[in-house]
């Protein structure tokens, strides 16, 4: 004779504590069957008790009465929706005279709430009304405003300055000679520092020494001209050096390098003795000279030197 299974199948029901909950507090849900021998009782897995709830945890515990056994699951709780709810039915799975079936608990109810109340807190805990308070927060704005307005400032400052110095340096290489020169290159510049030393010397105001300063004019002048043509002078006489020029320069050019040149050698080789006057004049023209051919230089391509 085969006994049906529904006469193994346990007794089983469900029941929660406490039934009314806080939002995200924890209470326990608790789940029994009872079941005679020969009979192997769990829980379906994964189990699940719908998106509102999380699981925690759980534990079982087994009590032993006459012939017949009762587990218990405690499963912790936490509830994350807000009204009446109901734990849906749990199935409690089991086998019995070699067969395996499974039962459902009955639901339980639930009510979760988000406010403090009589059924879940101590009335006697809640504060009173608190006074409006004014909400406050730092403001950054118009200090990062006022840093950039002042970097900006600076940095206008700063550029103006540096181009006042660039502007004062020009007028001290040059001596006053030019009266607004333009952005001197390196070139420019060292040939107008050694005229300065020059001038600072005092060779040009003194009779006797006068011959050799127009001699150390003339090899700067020779010196600028062949670093600013990319020639090589050796030992070129002034008209050797203006008719290498006119392949590379302007004819404006050569003609401010021949005029010099011959005014210098002038003084240099016929032995005329030139003034105190007349040296500043050939100094400020060899500044000029300078100023002019910087303006000028890439109206025409510079060729190198040949081999």
């Amino acid at each position: 004779m085969r006994v049906p299974i529904e006469a193994g199948a346990p007794q089983v029901n469900a029941a929660a504590s406490p039934t009314v909950v806080n939002l995200g507090a924890h209470f326990t849900l608790y789940v029994r069957a009872t079941f005679g021998p020969g009979v192997e009782v769990n829980l379906r897995e994964p189990l699940d008790l719908g998106p509102a709830i999380e699981i925690r945890r759980r534990v079982s515990e087994d009590r032993h009465a006459d012939d017949r056994t009762t587990r218990e699951w405690q499963i912790d709780v936490t509830p994350w929706e807000l009204g009446d709810l109901q734990v849906a039915p749990i199935a409690v799975t089991f086998t019995a005279f070699g067969r395996a079936g499974d039962i459902e608990t009955n639901a339980v109810p639930l009510k979760i709430i988000g406010v403090l109340g009589d059924a879940a807190d101590d009335p006697s805990l809640m504060r009173g009304l608190a006074v409006t308070a004014r909400l406050t927060m730092r403001d950054w704005f118009w200090i990062w405003t006022a840093s950039a307005a002042l970097a900006s400032l600076g940095a206008v400052v700063v550029a103006l300055w540096l181009g006042r110095r660039r502007r004062r340096r020009a007028l001290r290489l040059v001596g006053g000679a030019i009266a607004r020169p333009t952005r001197i290159d390196m070139t420019g510049a060292r040939a107008l520092e050694r005229l300065l030393a020059i001038e600072q010397s005092g060779v040009l105001d003194r009779d006797a020494e006068r011959k050799a300063g127009y001699t150390e004019m003339v090899e700067v002048i020779r010196d600028y001209l062949a670093a600013r043509y990319r020639i090589a002078i050796h030992d070129r006489t002034s008209s050797e050096l203006a008719a290498r020029l006119a392949a590379l320069a302007p004819a404006g050019e050569i003609d401010l390098v021949r005029r010099w040149l011959e005014d210098c050698d002038v003084v240099k080789y016929g032995g005329e003795r030139a003034t105190p006057a007349e040296a500043g004049k050939a100094l400020d023209d060899a500044r000029a000279l300078i100023v002019t051919t910087t303006e000028l230089r890439g109206q025409r391509p510079a060729v190198p030197e040949a081999a």
